[in-house]
């Protein structure tokens, strides 16, 4: 099954990625994400947040940081595993961490005033579906801040130019696997972001803005190499907004 397979390689990176992760929220990339979420947060007096495929928490603390009230879910149980302990080892209570396939939400119809994912949907065997459980939590006026890249059509081109994969902190088979997985997965053939686009316009949302290359944003005052370990495989990170 594709789902355990694409767990089964999460989980096994799990303490490298929590290491990364944590790496990150202690630089200034941490501001300049702050900054970013705090821009597309619903102007409410409290906001219930779902944060989308925590991994090791780090979006989970700083939307706590904002103010909101924090859900987070990942597949993954070494993952939240990390989150967890993380989130006790920063200083950060009251985070509810519960393991969830995105893809199949076990919350009520709009219990959510804001849902954000990074680097999660092209990760999924069926992002479509993501996509329309996240419009049935959101409640009405609600926003989907999602960042993501067409990581999966990158590897596969790689692969076919005949290039080895490189990663500084994983292993040539978990690259392989990582690979492999991608090139499987049906996002991978799509036209990003104009696909998400057209999917959330189709579930309803009424009002989407996008920007096709947001690592400009997070990394304007970044030197050349901090630039290029967020961009992967030529593929920049791209924002989609979205609400409904």
């Amino acid at each position: 099954m594709v789902q355990e397979r694409i767990n089964k390689y999460w989980t096994q990176r799990a303490n490298e990625f929590s290491g990364l992760r944590i790496s990150d929220f202690k630089s200034d990339l941490r501001p300049k994400y702050t900054k970013l979420i705090k821009e597309h947060l619903p102007n409410l007096p409290e906001v219930r947040a779902l944060d989308l495929g925590t991994g090791a928490g780090f979006f989970s603390f700083i939307l706590a940081d904002l103010g909101c009230k924090v859900t987070a879910i990942d597949y993954s149980d070494a993952m939240l595993e990390n989150a967890k302990q993380n989130a006790k080892d920063l200083g950060f209570e009251g985070i509810d961490y519960q393991q969830m396939d995105a893809q199949n939400l076990e919350f009520e119809d709009k219990s959510f005033d804001f849902v954000f994912s990074r680097n999660v949907t092209w990760t999924l065997p069926d992002p479509q579906k993501a996509y329309k459980e996240v419009c049935r939590v959101l409640k009405s006026n609600g926003c989907f801040l999602n960042l993501d890249a067409n990581y999966g059509k990158g590897f596969k081109e790689a692969d076919e130019r005949g290039e080895a994969p490189y990663h500084p902190t994983q292993s040539a088979e978990q690259l392989r696997e990582r690979n492999d997985i991608a090139k499987s997965i049906y996002i991978c053939e799509k036209p990003r972001p104009q696909w998400d686009v057209d999917v959330l316009i189709n579930f309803g949302m009424k009002y989407i803005e996008i920007d096709l290359d947001i690592e400009k944003a997070l990394c304007f005052d970044c030197d050349k190499d901090e630039r290029e370990r967020l961009r992967i495989s030529g593929n920049p990170l791209f924002k989609v907004f979205a609400r409904k």
